[in-house]
């Protein structure tokens, strides 16, 4: 027999050879998988009660039709159906209970017990909770019409028994539970065939047991079904091997005592599971990685969220025990093939809720992490790029290089190093291009933040082709790194932007703008999300009823024409950008990326979108990236200057007559004058001085020199200026016409004053495409200055910031995508 102890001899049973293990047993814990689990359990109750309240007639007619088999099914199996009904009540939690006890688990025993009841009354109390506070809907979807009575109907029955099975383990490590849950089933299946409760209740019911046990589970802790001592020991047998010693590798400390061999305390960081030091009855010194079912769950999320939200990381579902052990050992026996050094998979099999994996230990090793920077000569640099590229040739990628997946070793009879790399459980057979950049990027992050940037980038120069070194430059990313290399590389300061200024100053031709991998970051969903309650807040101040009537009033004829002006400001932007751009670009390539920016300004805020795309068309056509950053500047401060020379040309031709002679009205005055004075005291303070300096000046340096280069060719500054009065004209002109589009005469010039100021708020506000402000100011402007009333008001800039705003997305995403396949941004 095994026992399970810090430095402890096991006992020795007749024929089976003693075993020496050192370990720390989890006998209970509480798993984050549980808690997950119950997430999603609640988010299941929402959706299904949504589902019954809110198609009714989808939900209603699934009842009827389950419930027309009744009668068959009650003539044909009246005996089996009559002992499945009464199985789920009586046999089950007998059963479970049996089994528990044969097991010798108390504990468990009384835990289901407790689940049991709780799920009883948590569905007595939904049910309750639902008579009294449900929608009628809600209500409808849950209620039976029996002897002419209606009420709600949640079988409490069947919460306690899947609250009880759910309680007591998982099922697919105990068959009692795996056959029991079957059971439940098949009579949730007869409850709702019988009427006895509606096909959502049902549901509803069972999903509120499971929830019960879940909470159950996580708050007590649950056993961990791991394999751990005679279990542990067992597994290892039937996988091939006979252990004299097993000792547990912290992947932190050592025990106390107990020599750990360096390389499988690496091995530990990395690995997902346990990893242990084994040595068998022959002599030979293997090591073990323990996967527990368990901990499978929370890491799958993990690697799931980061597939998507990072582009290319092809993530495999990796939800099952079993399938994780087998392509993790797939993809490290492909690699061996193909000739990558790295530790052969000898032997697997599960026990418990645990797969075991035996593997080939790599002798008079260590991992880089705990090489000196002196320690890592070029021959060591050297040797591990050769094992990446032999994968890499092999269409293998490992997708997760670490200081400590990748083993240094010194060879019998070798003089030279030679590298191991191990831990392929983000490993990808027949693996992309980008796949094989994401390995290179993190090899050369990774001996960055050992020796520097130069080696680094050297070494890369040694393995591969200009072009493809050329090719890392945009991946050079922070979140394309594992996170112990991002820790490596933060305390080295700068690394990754070193890395990038070395290879594009010896590869001038190289690309310096960043690969967009991240599909959405924090700052954008906070940004969307932002500005979707802003425009929320805006548009619920509306009288939608009066809205929706004007809407539907609205001249197709002025419709087609706000689309038509929408489509010519497209043709200013682009005229614009060729004005100011050092070099010459097609007409068709600068319209389709102003189309494109169409889209950015999704989650973007208002004007960012254009000087991105603008800036990475001009990058892509080989203009050097000051450069291209002073064009986009140009563009934007031309921009500027027309709509404010536009301002103080219409307010000196107007004066003070229509209806602008109440904008702006005295307290606004008052209060731009107060402003105006704390600007001018803030500046007195030296400080203040050097930060608006600061952020100024490096604007107008950058502007100048491309400014004076404009103005010594005119027609490139007239053009600049008539792209931007296209572009400015085309949209208040769409303005005009949205307005006319509901029977409204406004002032063309009052309309084109009312129409910058609005778009100057959408500017001066941080969320996407101005999405909220310009609404506000649009509509509350019309209606206090021009006196349109505030329903029309409201229907007039709808349906502008509709066509203007939102159907030009669909436009922009074609444009975005065609451009991309074109490699134009």
């Amino acid at each position: 027999m095994a026992r399970s102890a810090p430095a402890t001899e096991a006992d020795s049973s007749e024929g089976v050879p003693s075993v020496h293990i050192v370990d720390t047993p989890t006998e209970r814990a509480h798993f984050a998988s549980d808690l997950i689990k119950l997430a999603l359990t609640a988010l299941g109750i929402a959706t299904i009660l949504l589902i019954g309240a809110y198609a009714s007639g989808t939900s209603a007619g699934i009842t009827q039709d389950i419930q027309g088999f009744y009668s068959v099914l009650r003539r044909v199996l009246v005996a089996p159906v009559n002992i499945l009904e009464g199985a789920v009540t009586l046999i089950v939690p007998v059963v479970i209970i049996l089994a528990l006890a044969t097991r010798r688990e108390p504990r468990r025993i009384l835990e289901a017990l407790g689940a049991l009841g709780l799920g009883i009354v948590a569905a007595l109390l939904s049910a309750e909770g639902v008579r009294h506070w449900g929608a009628p809907e809600l209500v409808d979807s849950l209620s039976i019409t029996a002897n002419g009575l209606t009420d709600v109907v949640m079988p409490a029955y069947l919460a306690g028994v899947a609250a009880m099975l759910t309680a007591a383990g998982r099922r697919r490590v105990f068959r009692p539970i795996s056959v029991s849950w079957n059971v439940l089933w098949a009579a949730v299946a007869l409850v709702a065939i019988s009427g006895f409760a509606t096909f959502s209740g049902v549901l509803t019911t069972i999903f509120i047991g499971r929830a019960a046990g879940l909470a159950v589970r996580y708050i007590l802790g649950s056993p961990t079904d791991r394999a751990y001592g005679d279990h542990l020991v067992d597994g290892i047998r039937r996988a091939g091997f006979e252990p004299q010693r097993i000792i547990r590798v912290e992947a932190q400390s050592e025990f106390s005592g107990v020599k750990i061999d360096p390389a499988c305390l690496a091995l530990a960081r990395t690995r997902q599971g346990r990893v242990y030091e084994m040595t068998s009855v022959e002599g030979h010194h293997l090591f073990v990685v323990a996967l527990d079912g368990d901990q499978i769950a929370a890491g799958s999320l993990a690697k799931m969220w980061r597939a998507i939200r990072v582009r290319g990381i092809d993530t495999r579902p990796t939800l099952d025990l079993r399938h994780v052990a087998e392509s993790t050992a797939l993809v490290s026996h492909a690699a061996r093939t193909a000739g990558v050094r790295t530790a052969r998979v000898l032997g697997m099999a599960q026990s418990r809720d645990t797969m075991i994996l035996v593997y080939q230990r790599p002798a008079g090793c260590r991992a880089f992490a705990d090489l000196s920077p002196e320690e890592t000569t070029d021959a060591v640099i050297d040797a591990i790029w050769s094992e990446v590229l032999k994968a890499h040739h092999a269409g293998i990628t490992h997708r997760a290089l670490t200081s400590d997946s990748v083993l240094v070793c010194a060879e019998d009879g070798d003089e030279v190093p030679v590298a191991w790399l191990s831990s392929w459980e983000m490993g990808e057979v027949a693996s992309g291009g980008l796949s094989k950049s994401i390995d290179s990027v993190q090899l050369v992050a990774m001996i960055a933040a050992k020796v520097g940037a130069t080696r680094a980038v050297e070494s890369a120069f040694r393995a591969l082709p200009e072009f493809e070194v050329a090719a890392l430059a945009p991946f050079l990313q922070g979140v394309l790194l594992p996170r112990s290399t991002r820790i490596e590389t933060g305390a080295r300061g700068s690394v990754l932007k070193d890395v990038r200024s070395i290879i594009l100053e010896r590869l001038p031709d190289a690309p310096s703008d960043t690969h967009p991998i991240i599909r959405f970051g924090l700052r954008k969903v906070l940004t969307l999300w932002i500005g979707i309650f802003v425009a929320y807040i805006v548009l619920t101040s509306f009288n939608f009823p009066e809205v929706t009537a004007s809407i539907s009033r609205a001249s197709p004829w002025w419709v087609v024409t706000v689309f038509a002006l929408m489509l010519l400001t497209f043709v200013g932007a682009a005229l614009t950008l060729i004005a100011f751009s050092p070099i010459k670009l097609p007409f068709n390539r600068v319209l389709l990326a102003q189309v494109a920016a169409a889209y950015h300004a999704l989650y973007i805020p208002a004007g960012v979108g254009p000087a991105v795309i603008n800036q990475s068309l001009l990058v892509k056509r080989k203009v050097p990236r000051p450069l291209a950053v002073a064009t986009v500047a140009l563009v934007q401060v031309s921009g500027i200057v027309v709509t404010v020379a536009g301002l103080l040309t219409l307010g000196l031709i107007t004066g003070n007559k229509g209806a602008l002679e109440r904008l702006p009205g005295k307290p606004a005055l008052i209060a731009v004058g107060i402003l105006a004075l704390v600007v001018l005291l803030a500046l007195t303070f030296p400080g203040i001085r050097r930060w608006a300096a600061s952020k100024m000046l490096p604007t107008l340096r950058q502007t100048w020199p491309r400014l004076v280069e404009v103005l010594s060719q005119p027609w490139r500054l007239l053009l600049g200026i008539a792209g931007n009065l296209i572009l400015t004209g085309g949209l208040v002109a769409a303005f005009y016409a949205s307005l006319r589009a509901f029977d409204q005469q406004p002032a063309i010039i009052d309309i084109t004053i009312l129409f910058l100021l609005g778009n100057a708020a959408g500017a001066l506000v941080p969320t996407p495409g101005g999405l909220g402000a310009i609404e506000f100011t649009l509509a509350t402007t019309l209606k206090t200055t021009a006196g349109v009333p505030l329903a029309i008001a409201g229907s007039a800039v709808i349906l502008f910031r509709g066509i203007t705003y939102w159907a030009r997305i669909p436009l922009g995403i074609a444009a975005d995508r065609y451009l991309r396949k074109k490699g134009e941004i």
